[in-house]
């Protein structure tokens, strides 16, 4: 009788542990982080302690691109969680929780926008002049990245500078350094050209900028870029540079004498390996501008194919800064200070191509000015108005004469002054 008992004793045991089991289950004890939110809420925090204002827009930025999407796909989220990590890690000496590591270049800061073309949020890496004092006036250099998988998601291209080594770099140190998102890998064609030039005027709402020193450079697809977009904005710049330019893009249609007579005034520097595929087209770049009339022309080589190097792009910076627009000695007039909060004055399309729509505010019998500004600062039309109706008015502005590039509208009246900054595509 003893076994039986036994098991009997033994079954009403297994028969309590499992009822147990069932009525009460453990808990478990891992807990589920929302990394997504946790980077929101550590940016929002940073952003709050800070009285810095470079460091509160930086983090702003960042939760602007993080919060202009709905949904992320898995890889996006792990990149977004790594991004936490970084921010978080105690053991990094260039702490992106720290100001220090972008005032010291190590990593850039996040400059976003909303575009007033599609009103998408967009972005630029932005890396502040060495010894920076922001009440300056700096030199801009815009960079522009080559067909790269990183660019081609907005989430991967803006943690990028965060999940890598912090950079120790030289070049550009003199001045802004913007490396925009461009969109993607659009070729800076289209809304990617626009992305370009948004780019430059989100800057130039917060910062001085010297008009008599901005250059234009890229690698590849970005050499292409800045080919392309100097060709069709040369008094903007004081100097370019094309870095093994994928210039064959669109059948070579940008290598010829008409481009090359656009540029025959822009001091341009031009690097290609000697193995390069891009080798020929560069040089036939090169000698078109030479043939143009071009007298500040400089085609490097190297031994190599088509590599990214940092020493090549030091050599090309360090050439263009030699280089001084003087035909842009006179900025763009700021506006003086106006009693209304809001501004009196928008352009829409914005970039415009052949009309842009004028929108302006004022009261009933006013005389309104509107001036337009060309890059050098000087007038290029005036508009007088007479205000019939209280509220909004508008008049329709002919652009297709205009070359390529940025403008000011200002608008003046018994009011004040209000001013608008109008972009140019052709």
């Amino acid at each position: 009788m003893k076994p039986k008992i036994i098991f009997c004793l033994l079954l009403t045991v297994v028969i309590f542990k499992e009822s147990f089991c069932q009525e009460n289950p453990l808990k478990s004890t891992t807990v589920t982080i929302d990394y997504v939110e946790a980077l929101k809420d550590t940016l929002v925090k940073l952003s709050a302690n800070t009285d810095n204002a470079f460091f509160q827009m930086h983090c702003n930025s960042m939760l602007s691109v993080i919060s202009s999407k709905t949904s992320f796909t898995s890889w996006e989220s792990e990149f977004l969680k790594n991004t936490y990590h970084a921010f978080n890690n105690q053991n990094d000496a260039s702490s992106a929780k720290e100001l220090s590591t972008y005032i010291k270049r190590q990593r850039p800061f996040i400059i976003s926008w909303v575009s007033p073309t599609d009103g998408a949020v967009s972005f630029s890496w932005l890396s502040p002049p060495k010894n920076w004092n922001p009440e300056n006036k700096y030199p801009l250099y815009i960079q522009l990245h080559g067909l790269w998988s990183v660019a081609s998601n907005s989430i991967e291209y803006m943690t990028y500078p965060f999940l890598t080594d912090a950079c120790g770099s030289n070049s550009f140190e003199d001045g802004y350094l913007l490396s925009p998102w461009g969109r993607g890998n659009l070729w800076y064609e289209g809304i990617s050209e626009t992305d370009i030039w948004e780019c430059i005027a989100a800057l130039e709402d917060i910062v001085s900028i010297d008009p008599t020193r901005k250059y234009l450079s890229g690698h590849s697809m970005g050499g292409y870029g800045a080919w392309r977009i100097a060709s069709r904005s040369p008094d903007t710049w004081a100097a370019i540079g094309i870095h093994a330019g994928a210039l064959w893009y669109n059948g070579s249609m940008l290598v010829n004498t008409t481009v090359a007579n656009a540029l025959k005034n822009v001091p341009t520097f031009f690097v290609c390996g000697t193995n390069d595929g891009l080798l020929s087209i560069n040089e036939t770049a090169y000698n078109l501008l030479r043939d143009a009339g071009n007298g500040n022309l400089l085609f490097v080589t190297f031994n190599g194919g088509h590599e990214y190097i940092e020493q090549n792009v030091e050599n090309m910076y360090l050439w263009m800064r030699n280089f001084v627009n003087e035909d842009m000695s006179t900025d763009l007039i700021r506006s003086t200070p106006t009693a209304h909060p809001k501004s009196l004055i928008q352009c829409y399309p914005n970039p415009a191509i052949n009309n842009s729509t004028i929108v302006y505010s004022a009261t009933e019998n006013t005389t309104v000015r509107i001036s337009i500004y060309d890059s050098y600062g000087r007038v290029i039309d005036e508009i007088t108005v007479k205000v019939g109706v209280s509220g909004e008015n508008s008049i329709t502005y002919n652009t297709a004469e205009l070359m390529s590039g940025m403008y000011l509208v200002r608008m003046s009246s018994n009011k004040g002054v209000s001013d608008a900054k109008m972009i140019i595509l052709h």
